[in-house]
């Protein structure tokens, strides 16, 4: 039987050891859930917002800390008795951080959700650039997102 010599066995053992370490977990399909308010110039009354919640499936796919993917099975329900379900689309420009910073797009950059990420539960801050009466504003709200599973 040959052996290795001992600096060679060291040098395999310091390569082993000085690994780059690894990204949050991303990859997988995430129950979405957001709520928007949108600008005032969309108000339903004086004093009384316009809002809607969205929820639906996320499934992404990562390589190290960018990562892609679609959303599917969107439905939209906002306060002013209106509704709608089915929408599909991409997640885009995706990237995370090794603390677990989180952002990401659904089909352009108009809409961001940004935020954090713990195990398998992500959520933050979501926005999304609306044409007002003013130009250009922005609907903003909070965004969940767990993985395999509805957010409690």
């Amino acid at each position: 039987m040959k052996r290795i010599p001992l600096p060679v066995v060291v040098a395999l053992l310091l390569a082993l050891s000085c690994t780059e370490p690894s990204y949050p977990k991303v990859g997988g399909i995430w129950q979405y859930a957001s709520t928007l308010t949108f600008p005032s110039d969309f108000d339903l009354a004086p004093g009384q917002p316009y809002v809607c919640s969205y929820q639906g499936a996320l499934t992404l796919t990562q390589s190290k800390n960018t990562f892609f993917g679609s959303y599917d099975s969107l439905s939209i329900a906002c306060n002013s008795g209106g509704s709608s379900s089915g929408f599909s689309g991409t997640v885009i420009n995706g990237s995370v951080t090794r603390g677990g910073a989180i952002g990401f797009y659904f089909d352009t950059p108009k809409w961001l959700a940004a935020g954090t990420l713990h195990g398998d539960s992500m959520g933050g801050i979501v926005t999304d650039s609306v044409s007002g009466l003013s130009g250009m504003e922005a609907a903003t709200g909070s965004w969940s997102a767990c993985l395999n599973r509805a957010c409690r």
